[in-house]
């Protein structure tokens, strides 16, 4: 399922280390991981090269097909490959890609373009061209350059972007461009190229918060995307910062304006019994480094029509709001009101609700790290102090076992 669609052609930055270690999926409604790449686009794991099956928006001479099987050159192709196969032979203009406006990459960045690549045995090439970087770039290209034919290779190119004015354009190019009967790779034979990325290299963070124009900076919204499947995805409004190894941050910034917070305005589901009826369970991994009133990790302020985790106003104590509540801190239930939050690190903090009250959706927006006074552009209420690096929440009422399985799977992590 989507929850560990991302583990992960980056591994250093999954949240879990094994596939059966994945949280529990049943009645699961959302899922915020701040360090899955899967869970936001931007920096430098976003692939701007664009996979397609075999025609991109950018052809010249003849065509790609992709193919998703086979054995080349001792390697099987997996099924979470990308494999692209150009037969050899044609003459002409051989590119093949999309263009990617320059000001999304941002000026003076550099951003590389690599693949492995596999040319047929017997293949005897003419004219030496593989690929480019051209457009508002310092030009590259990739050559075989007497690498041994069939065998698998690898080629990245690296250049830098030297305007905002156009395009960058990564192609796969098998045998260049012109009128001449040498120009194409060999007069027979394939090529295959396999997971072709392109991607930037050097941007200040993964995840970058900043305005839709700004270079190195999501172009979609600034969405913490949901990992569940039910598409509760959050938007991230002011000076939020965010780091891979502690997630998200500064709650605090612009009290007095439109506040900094993490929100998703029309939540379709009743916060306390569920469209289920059955109560529901929200986990957050956070930690409190400030303290001063109300401090909130995740709700909303619509009457009895939410769940809540807290740091309560007159002590630094993991605190919900309702009777019905039962609170856990580490996979351990604790007393409300009972676990000092502050400056203990990082912990995972959950919270069930059996609370029986009617089926009403909220009418304000569900919060991560702050509560908008009614409206996603409320001023700041209870701004966290600290880290927030996962989000859950189910539409049922979890099992202790259940919340221990979920605190030991980012427990190594996060070093609680």
């Amino acid at each position: 399922m989507s929850v560990i669609s991302s583990l992960s052609k980056r591994g250093q930055y999954s949240t879990v280390s094994k596939i059966s270690e994945v949280p529990p999926t049943e009645g699961l409604i959302l899922y915020l991981d701040s360090s899955d790449e899967a869970s936001y686009d931007g920096g430098p794991t976003t692939n701007y090269f664009k996979h397609t099956d075999g025609t991109f928006d950018v052809n010249g001479t003849g065509t790609f097909q992709r193919i998703r099987s086979g054995s080349y050159g001792g390697y099987v192709i997996k099924p979470t490959d990308v494999v692209y196969r150009y037969e050899l032979g044609v003459q002409g203009c051989h590119y093949h890609g999309n263009t990617i406006t320059s000001t999304l990459l941002g000026l003076n960045n550099t951003v590389n373009f690599g693949f492995d690549y596999y040319i047929s045995t017997g293949t005897s090439i003419i004219d030496d061209f593989l690929a480019d970087i051209e457009g508002n770039v310092n030009f590259v290209q990739a050559q075989n350059g007497g690498n041994a034919i069939g065998v698998w290779q690898r080629k990245d190119l690296s250049t830098v972007v030297t305007s905002t004015g156009s395009t960058v354009n990564p192609y796969l190019y098998p045998g260049g461009c012109g009128p001449s009967a040498n120009q194409r790779l060999a007069a027979n034979g394939f090529i295959l190229y396999k997971n072709p990325q392109f991607e930037v290299l050097n941007y200040p963070s993964r995840f970058v918060y900043g305005p839709n124009g700004q270079f190195n900076t999501r172009s979609n919204g600034n969405i913490w995307k949901d990992l569940s499947g039910r598409g509760n995805d959050f938007t991230i409004q002011g000076n939020i910062t965010w780091n891979k190894d502690t997630g998200f941050s500064n709650f605090t910034g612009n009290s007095t304006g439109n506040g900094n917070k993490i929100f998703r305005s029309n939540f379709p589901q009743n916060l306390k019994t569920s469209q289920l009826g059955q109560g529901y369970t929200v986990v957050v991994v956070a930690r409190s480094t400030g303290f001063a009133g109300w401090r909130k990790l995740i709700g909303n302020s619509d009457g009895e029509n939410y769940i809540d985790l807290y740091q309560n106003s007159s002590s630094p104590y993991a605190y919900t709001t309702e009777s019905s509540d039962t609170l856990y801190v580490d996979g351990v239930q604790v007393n409300n009101n009972s676990y000092v939050m502050y400056n203990s690190g990082f912990h995972c903090y959950a919270a069930t609700s059996l609370n029986v009250g009617g089926l009403v959706n909220p009418s304000v927006p569900l919060t991560i790290g702050n509560e908008p006074n009614g409206s996603p552009t409320g001023t700041n209420a209870y701004p966290w102090v600290g880290d927030i690096a996962v989000v859950l929440m189910y539409e049922r009422v979890l099992t202790a076992s259940e919340i221990k399985q979920i605190s030991n799977l980012y427990k190594d992590k996060y070093g609680y």
